[in-house]
């Protein structure tokens, strides 16, 4: 599951996000980063029995956006 995870994040590491086919149509701004990540994150947990809770990113020191999940 780890490995999952770390692969998540490193499609998008050190990337100019633009030219990645994820945001062709959907510009990356912090949010719709948050809820791409959000999905691809929740997907790995799930099929391996868990759940994604909350999520933060952020894009400098003082802007930040979280998704959490309450249930």
């Amino acid at each position: 599951m780890e490995k999952n995870l770390h692969q998540a994040l490193d499609e998008l590491s050190g990337k100019f996000l633009n030219d990645l086919p994820e945001f062709k149509t959907v510009n990356p701004t912090v949010e719709n980063v948050t809820e791409y990540l959000f999905t691809k994150i929740d997907k790995t947990l799930r099929d391996n029995g868990a759940q994604l809770m909350r999520i933060e990113v952020s894009d400098s020191p003082t802007r930040a956006y979280c998704i959490s999940v309450t249930e």
